[in-house]
């Protein structure tokens, strides 16, 4: 639950601001939903709102409202346009596609940090964080009820995007009880389950299945770690003709597996990293802090990081190599 008090400063800090800039991390439903419910949220309260993730919205979320109009070239944000500065679901400021530039932020701008991820450390000027919350998205919705700003059928549906998304359609362990309890009450207030589900979760390609495919006959076990991994190159995207968001949800459905301590993921990306996501079910196991020994984050139970390389097959098996 986040404070009240902080919520009543939040609630000022907008009121009082005309130029706000919201941001937050790519390819992800928490972040995409949260940016656009801000967007028709702060919009409809007379603000000049603009919005910038690091990368393209994936083709799953467009559907979200007014996606298009995301920036996602850093060199249009000039900090001197903005009175505000609001990051949403983004556990670091690398996250956000804008860390090279966070020391030329003026004094009088000031930076919110509205989060949920265990990692994140409190870099803004207001930090709003509750580690305990399934999402940004429920995290925002406890915002404007306390604040008694209406939520339309649009932002309903932006808000349990994204806390469907990051609760794996409310199977993962980061499911609860308040994410239950508010998917709920955005139903009543006309978010489209229906449409939601069609685009985020029954949206599988044969492409993309036979991609899973792969990853499936590389799964690996090290007995001694009680980890399993799999791997993904950018070869196999391209033989398939697949995207980069086709392995979207391989992570939270190898989490299924019984017996292993964690699962890992590990995915070319065309600009020479790899992603790897990481996965348990077990509560004495924290993958986030996994994550963070090669520069990542996250959760304690859903975690990833990026490092530069790429992925080279040895007869020790497979390793990231620069």
């Amino acid at each position: 639950m986040l404070n009240r008090a902080l919520l009543v400063q939040l609630t000022r800090l907008v009121l009082r601001s005309e130029r706000i800039l919201v941001v937050s991390h790519a390819n992800c439903g928490d972040a995409t939903g949260s940016v656009t419910a801000l967007y028709l949220a702060l919009t409809r309260l007379g603000k000049q709102v603009t919005v910038f993730l690091p990368a393209p919205v994936p083709k799953s979320f467009r559907f979200l409202p007014r996606t298009e109009i995301i920036k996602t070239d850093p060199a249009v944000i000039k900090w001197s346009d903005f009175d505000l500065f609001l990051c949403v679901d983004a556990a670091e400021p690398k996250l956000t596609g804008l860390e090279s530039r966070w020391s030329e932020r003026p004094a009088s701008l000031t930076t919110v940090n509205f989060d949920h991820h265990h990692t994140n450390t409190g870099y803004g000027d207001l930090n709003l964080i509750d580690k305990e919350s399934s999402a940004a998205c429920a995290m925002l919705y406890e915002w404007w009820q306390s604040s008694g700003w209406f939520i339309d059928r649009q932002i309903a549906t932006c808000l349990l995007t994204g806390i469907l998304t990051d609760t794996g359609s409310f199977s993962n362990p980061g499911t609860n009880e308040v994410a239950l309890r508010t998917a709920s009450s955005l139903i009543l207030q006309g978010a489209s389950m229906g449409r939601v589900l069609d685009q985020v979760v029954r949206n599988r390609t044969l492409v993309e299945l036979k991609l899973w495919g792969r990853a499936l006959e590389r799964l690996q076990e090290n007995a001694k770690l009680g980890l399993v991994t799999t791997i993904i190159t950018q070869a196999d995207i391209a033989e398939l003709g697949a995207t980069a968001e086709a392995l979207e949800g391989v992570a939270n459905f190898l989490n299924e597996l019984q017996g292993p301590r964690a699962i890992m993921v590990l995915k070319e990306q065309s600009d020479g990293t790899v992603k790897g996501s990481l996965r348990t079910t077990r509560d004495d196991i924290d993958v986030a802090a996994l994550a963070a020994l090669f520069g990542g984050g996250g959760h304690r139970k859903a975690a990833g990081f990026t490092v530069p390389g790429r992925l080279v097959e040895t007869e020790q098996g497979w390793r990231v190599e620069e």
